[in-house]
């Protein structure tokens, strides 16, 4: 993935949709981001999964739209999952304290034991 660019998807896994990104999230590629979260939020589920596991840096952008589903769809750490092992994602949600809003998880088995 060249420098400064960021691919965005959408999946099911078990029923519950995931919004996948690989690449940087940052204030030059969020756009692409924050729309397709909002379309996926837009259909109001119960729960959502952030797969930043192939995304290098994440920025305060990026943050800002993960905190904003958070907010339009679940009270609870558990209402939207962020999986991610990469580290500086892991330090961003740590220094920020989202670590502790979200539920942050490097392995999706935990979650749907058919995904790897």
């Amino acid at each position: 993935m060249p420098y400064g660019s960021l691919q965005v998807w959408t999946e099911e896994w078990d029923g519950v949709p995931v919004i996948g990104a690989e690449g940087e999230i940052d204030l030059g590629t969020v756009d692409q981001f924050r729309q397709t979260t909002r379309d996926v939020v837009g259909q109001h589920p119960k729960s959502l999964i952030f797969d930043l596991r192939k995304v290098s840096y994440i920025d305060s952008t990026g943050l800002g739209v993960l905190v904003a589903a958070r907010r339009k769809l679940a009270s609870t750490p558990e209402g939207v999952v962020i999986l991610s092992g990469q580290p500086s994602v892991l330090q961003s949600l740590r220094i920020t304290g989202l670590d502790r809003i979200f539920k942050v998880m490097e392995d999706p088995s935990a979650l749907c034991p058919l995904r790897v």
